[in-house]
């Protein structure tokens, strides 16, 4: 456990320095606060994920991946770079032929979070069985 308590302690020192900066750069007090919250939120969370194999021997370091990791997180990179290459065909289909018009940043914009959903959304069905 002191391996582990070495990687919450830099962690939280990365935090801290994450939500100093926001302050310095002239952030509400609450913003940096959150600033400094949220990564430290997401440094735990990680740890209990299951997305990494723990190996406290390795302290600030910790956190490894595996085979089975890699293997679905591959899997479902590769899911979403055929979603986002597929609706950029629509898109550029559409654009390019019907609509002949430029193509709006919200459009563009929607393309990248439909890969961020097919990722986190395959990755988590793939986890579950």
């Amino acid at each position: 456990m002191k391996g582990l308590s070495r990687y919450y302690l830099v962690r939280a020192v990365i935090s801290a320095a994450v939500a100093a900066l926001a302050a310095l750069a002239g952030a509400p007090w609450w913003t940096a606060v959150l600033a400094g919250i949220v990564p430290f939120g997401l440094f735990v969370w990680a740890v209990r994920s299951g997305r990494y194999v723990v190996h406290p021997e390795h302290g600030v370091t910790a956190l490894r991946t595996d085979e089975y990791t890699r293997a679905i997180r591959d899997r479902s990179t590769r899911y979403a770079f055929v979603a986002v290459m597929l609706a950029l065909g629509g898109i550029a289909l559409y654009y390019g032929l019907i609509a002949r018009t430029d193509v709006p940043v919200p459009v563009v914009g929607g393309v990248l979070f439909l890969g961020w959903i097919v990722y986190f959304l395959s990755d988590l069905l793939a986890r579950r069985g």
